[in-house]
């Protein structure tokens, strides 16, 4: 009977030691493989955001659509500046910039003073203007392996394989009556960390609802003005 006995406290100890130790490493496992997960998808919308703010710089607007963005990237250009040269601090001293020194070598008849007095040259300065396509100016991005502009809407690790990021495109009148456009991509925990532990998930979606925050990963906010910040910066 005692040995019986013997038998059960250790069983139970045993059990014990490991209910302890699953309740230390499930949160470790689970926070482990979120960071996984959430590193490859805030790189596309790193990557997302980027080119939304190329369309902006070039036509003021946000693109509202993944078929929008991907035409863009794939088919516009934007300019890029060519740059040959600097300024020295003697020329710098002198109250000359950048602008001013392009400004007159583009016109040399009328600022031939300005040009030998500040020694200047096309030859050793230059400032020029060419349009690429998208991607080629953001050349990083295109070179990555893991880059596919014809998948960038694509969601990583969903169970379908097939869910797309949120896109939402908004505008805003400052108080000097500016018209600021304004975009949001953005995807929910329960997409991505569907296969996770439940109860983890579930804890942590909570724990942004509590807080009033966005339960996910989002870059950008279509209802007001953030820099087009990510929620993980």
């Amino acid at each position: 009977m005692k040995s019986l006995l013997n038998i059960i406290l250790v069983c139970a100890a045993g059990l014990l030691a490991y209910m302890c130790y699953e309740s230390i490493q499930i949160p470790i496992q689970f926070n482990k493989e979120v960071a996984n997960r959430e590193a490859v998808i805030i790189q596309r919308l790193k990557d997302i955001r980027t080119l939304q703010e190329n369309h902006r710089d070039k036509y003021q607007t946000y693109c509202s659509s993944w078929a929008e963005l991907k035409n863009f990237a794939k088919n516009d250009s934007v300019p890029i500046v060519i740059k040959v040269g600097s300024l020295t601090d003697a020329q710098l001293a002198d109250g000359l910039n950048e602008q001013k020194a392009w400004q007159y070598l583009c016109d040399p008849k009328k600022y031939k003073k300005e040009i030998e007095k500040f020694n200047l040259s096309k030859e050793t300065f230059s400032r020029d203007t060419m349009y690429v396509n998208v991607l080629q100016k953001d050349s990083a991005i295109a070179s990555r392996k893991d880059f596919d502009i014809n998948t960038i809407e694509i969601v990583p690790f969903t169970e379908s394989g097939k869910d797309t990021f949120n896109l939402e495109v908004g505008s805003i009148t400052t108080a000097s009556g500016y018209s600021m456009a304004l975009f949001e991509a953005s995807i929910e925990y329960s997409k991505y960390l569907w296969d996770l532990n439940e109860q983890e998930l579930a804890n942590k979606i909570d724990d942004k609802n509590q807080q009033e925050k966005f339960p996910g990963l989002k870059v950008g906010d279509a209802t007001q003005a953030n820099n087009n910040a990510g929620n993980w910066e």
